[in-house]
């Protein structure tokens, strides 16, 4: 019997199996599909070899695949292959003519392991996501707005660029709560998150930065781009159709500026003291508004 029909015979009750004719269509393969969790090879196949397909599985920029447990068949007098396959990533061996109770033991420790690294990871990344993103819009929270601010906060020093930041608070908001619930509120809060979202650019960083206020890290943008923006945002917020059981509910917001070139700031904390007080006074002068001095003026004389 030869080793695929082994392989195929013993396996195919607990796995499912794909099979390819030769190397560059087992390579294909494992870039078209995302289901392949543990690949067995023989060192000799057309086209492209077994040493070849490993190679190219550990140099993959993919992680999914770079990762992959890859047992390799070989005879078992062949240690010349064994040990340039164990050089070029392989994590095991099968000899050739094929054990059944060899096969079916190697197969599920290294699968059960595989599963296992891939668990951990996604469990590392959901925690480094819910470190650095807000639980209920699903954007920035404030701690990865200061780690964003600062790196870009760094580079504008180093290549002269200029930056702005806009500091926003919902309006009112308690009253949403009180007249609509928090329920009404939450939805508020994350409609809001998303508008922003929308109209900003990639490079820009959009944050809830607590409670009712968001924070808006703009690279490359000067006064005017940021008063521009700062507008647009404002009337489109205005403007947006909230609604829940069938009630509207009237959102606006009171939104501070501040650009880096314009102020004598050393850190990210002054340029958002600089921005709150503004937001504020927005507030004062009647909300709905931006303010971009710190004289009050949502325009620039």
């Amino acid at each position: 019997m030869t080793s695929v029909a082994v392989i195929s015979r013993d396996l195919r009750e607990y796995y499912l199996l794909l099979h390819a004719r030769d190397g560059e269509e087992a390579w294909e393969m494992l870039q078209s599909d995302v289901r392949i969790e543990l690949v067995i090879t023989d060192v000799q196949m057309p086209r492209l070899t077994g040493q070849q397909l490993l190679k190219l599985i550990r140099l993959s920029p993919e992680t999914r695949i770079s990762r992959l447990p890859v047992i390799v068949m070989t005879t078992a007098e062949d240690n010349a292959e064994k040990h340039l396959a164990f050089l070029n990533g392989a994590n095991d061996f099968l000899n050739k003519p094929v054990d059944s109770l060899e096969l079916q033991a190697r197969v599920n420790v290294h699968h059960r392991f595989a599963r296992i690294i891939r668990e951990l990871e996604e469990s590392k990344k959901a925690l480094a996501e819910q470190a650095t993103t807000d639980a209920l819009t699903k954007i920035r929270n404030r701690r990865s707005f200061y780690t964003q601010a600062e790196q870009n906060l760094n580079a504008c020093r180093r290549y002269g660029k200029d930056m702005s930041l806009l500091l926003l608070d919902i309006d009112h908001f308690k009253k949403v709560n009180d007249t609509f619930g928090h329920h009404a509120g939450d939805e508020v809060l994350v409609k809001v998150a998303r508008l922003l979202v929308l109209m900003m650019r990639s490079v820009d960083t959009v944050a809830r930065f607590g409670g009712e206020e968001f924070a808006v890290l703009l690279p490359e943008t000067n006064r005017l781009g940021a008063a521009v923006l700062g507008e647009r945002i404002r009337t489109a917020i205005e403007r947006e159709q909230i609604r829940l059981d069938e009630r509207h509910i009237p959102v606006t917001v009171s939104i501070g500026i501040v650009t880096l070139a314009a102020e004598d700031v050393e850190s990210i904390d002054q340029l958002l003291n600089i921005a709150d007080r503004r937001m504020y006074l927005a507030k004062n002068g009647g909300r709905n508004r931006i303010c971009v001095s710190n004289d009050g003026r949502s325009h620039f004389a």
